[in-house]
């Protein structure tokens, strides 16, 4: 009993030996006044795109969240989707009915107005060529970035079209609906080729695998759906949230994909397994937007509860998951982890403690590497 209790003494130090943020895995959180209403990075994470309700954007730092450019009264309501071409010439902004242009110091280039209602959703293609966005109602619109002009008015679902994505390689279109269907779209013909089931309500989010392969879905029925587009198989139903799942968005290397939801939470899931791997659950309200870096590092968020949070995909989470029992078990058994001891000096006991700090940092390390190196086979 005793030794039981000192071993929970024990962890309980090493879940308190370093800062709260690794615990939490929060970066950098602020809260603002007039609410975030969407999130994106620039195409090389240099830049955060920040959307407002009031209608107006700000272009963040990354890590700080310093305002390098804001645009006032940009729209007249909340604006809802926020993008740049990898050229990073311009931005594109999309709030009430319409889109809107803009150079990087914050100049009007144009005005695409031909949307009559809300827009949710925009995405530019990987050339900057093209775009698409949706709004409340069946079709969405695929534009010429250049000119400005409609290439066509894509029509196929019989309800809502919730969301809509350009594929990486730019040869389809996914689009998904309250119909609670997903539909593919050959960006040539701007036919629809294939017509994906499963969902049993409404699809809020779609996201394309970054070798084009697979499909993400997000559905008020609580479930994110992983798509074998090619197959049109159902690979993974991936259930763990609470409430209606609002944004999935794939990691860099397209190994893993975040999930938000309005049950508060977030979930980073395994694409090879479809196994949850772990829960980011510091958030107050409902999470309606969220962005991974480029880096694949760290991801953004914001919520109802008006904050801007920068998680870390540390690799902690991921010795947690898969190698817990031994992980505590060395931790645990290594004096250096011991609480402060009787007649030890405040000094020595800092001292022990930061040198703690590293060696459990060189713990994680290795048994991440193991991860790793497991994963690969």
């Amino acid at each position: 009993m005793k030794r039981t209790l000192c071993s929970v003494v024990w962890i309980l130090f090493l879940l308190n030996s370093l800062p709260a943020q690794v615990d939490s895995y929060i970066l950098k959180r602020s809260v603002y006044k007039t609410p975030l209403t969407s999130i994106n990075t620039s195409p090389d994470g240099s830049l955060l795109l920040a959307g407002f309700n009031d209608g107006s954007f700000r272009l963040l730092d990354p890590e700080t969240f310093e305002v390098k450019l804001q645009v006032k009264d940009a729209h007249g309501k909340a604006i809802n989707a926020m993008d740049m071409p990898p050229k990073m010439d311009f931005i594109l902004s999309a709030g009430h009915n319409t889109i809107k242009l803009w150079d990087l110091s914050g100049k009007r280039l144009a005005i695409w107005n031909t949307h009559a209602t809300t827009i949710w959703n925009l995405d530019i293609s990987s050339d900057g060529k093209r775009a698409v966005s949706s709004a409340i109602n069946k079709t969405f619109i695929l534009w010429d970035v250049q000119t400005g002009a409609i290439l066509e008015r894509m029509r196929g679902h019989e309800d809502v079209t919730m969301s809509v994505c350009i594929s990486p390689n730019n040869k389809f279109i996914a689009s998904g609906s309250s119909d609670h269907t997903i539909k593919i779209w050959d960006m040539e013909t701007l036919q629809v080729t294939k017509t994906l089931i499963g969902p049993t309500s409404d699809v809020y989010d779609v996201a394309i695998s970054p070798d084009n392969s697979t499909l993400a879905v997000a559905s008020k029925d609580r479930s994110i759906r992983i798509y074998d587009i090619e197959k049109e198989n159902l690979d993974h139903v991936m259930k763990g949230h609470g409430d209606m799942v609002m944004e999935v968005e794939y990691s860099p290397d397209g190994n893993y994909l975040l999930s938000g939801s309005a049950d508060h939470s977030l979930i980073l899931w395994d694409l090879r397994s479809g196994e949850k791997i772990h829960s980011f659950l510091d958030n107050e309200e409902a999470v309606m937007d969220l962005v991974y870096h480029p880096s694949g590092n760290s991801f953004y968020s914001i919520s109802y509860a008006g904050d801007l949070t920068r998680w870390e995909i540390n690799p902690e989470i991921f010795v947690l998951r898969y190698f817990d029992v031994p992980y505590h078990d060395e931790l645990t058994s290594d004096p250096i982890f011991e609480p402060r001891r009787k007649g030890e000096s405040k000094n020595d006991y800092l001292v022990r403690e930061a040198e703690a700090a590293i060696k459990k940092g060189q713990v994680i390390d290795r048994y991440y590497q193991q991860y790793l190196s497991e994963r690969e086979q």
